[in-house]
């Protein structure tokens, strides 16, 4: 199943107090993965690769590249983990479904990507409004 709908978006699937109870149970070498939607500027996924940033060692993003340099919206892949993440290899045993113009992002371009991004927590999640900012 999916808990997102469209951009219907549980706020507190989204949150660090819930990454730290997924962190929690990953086992060493397990990786976190979420799909997401939303439009330009992105508002949204930029909160969320923040917030897992804030929690998780590693964080990768996929996308076609339109979509990871904020010029069309759609779903995103969000990858975390606190073991490295084999980008490449999750990128090409998934590029028929991420398509031929999928990019993945990682480490060091996400820092660009957030923007200075705020984490999302329990007491500050306004997924709502990051989402409508289209």
């Amino acid at each position: 199943g999916d808990a997102f709908g469209g951009l219907a978006v549980p706020w507190h699937l989204t949150t660090r107090e819930f990454v730290a109870e997924i962190q929690r149970i990953l086992r060493p070498e397990g990786i976190y993965l979420i799909n997401v939607i939303d439009y330009p500027p992105l508002a949204f996924a930029r909160a969320e690769v923040a917030t897992l940033r804030d929690v998780l060692a590693h964080v990768a993003l996929i996308a076609p590249e339109e979509r990871v340099e904020g010029h069309a919206g759609g779903n995103l892949v969000l990858v975390a983990s606190d073991s490295p993440i084999p980008s490449e290899a999750i990128l090409e045993a998934n590029r028929l479904r991420f398509g031929d113009d999928a990019i993945i992002a990682d480490d060091a371009e996400l820092a660009g990507f957030i923007d200075g991004a705020a984490v999302l927590t329990d007491d500050f999640a306004p997924v709502d409004q990051l989402l409508s900012q289209r």
